[in-house]
């Protein structure tokens, strides 16, 4: 099963920019830039997102909410 994971931060962290090496890292298939925090998420993306609404509606589904600074040390990926 593919991971689904949710990476939030402000706009102009880097997120899109990095998205293509966090998708890899996290296991993610597909690409959910600028996720409104309300839209379905399908199984399997890295979804980022910068708006504060996101949390009531991306659980149960998604495996992981990670800010977007851990996620670039997990992921191993300079800033």
């Amino acid at each position: 099963m593919s991971s689904t994971v949710v990476i939030h931060g402000p706009q102009g962290c880097g997120k899109t920019r990095n998205a293509q090496a966090l998708a890899a890292h996290f296991g993610c298939s597909r690409i959910v830039d600028d996720w409104n925090g309300q839209s379905k998420i399908e199984e399997g993306s890295l979804v980022l997102t910068s708006h504060d609404d996101w949390k009531a509606n991306a659980l149960p589904t998604v495996r992981r909410v990670i800010p977007f600074a851990r996620a670039m040390r997990e992921a191993g990926v300079a800033k």
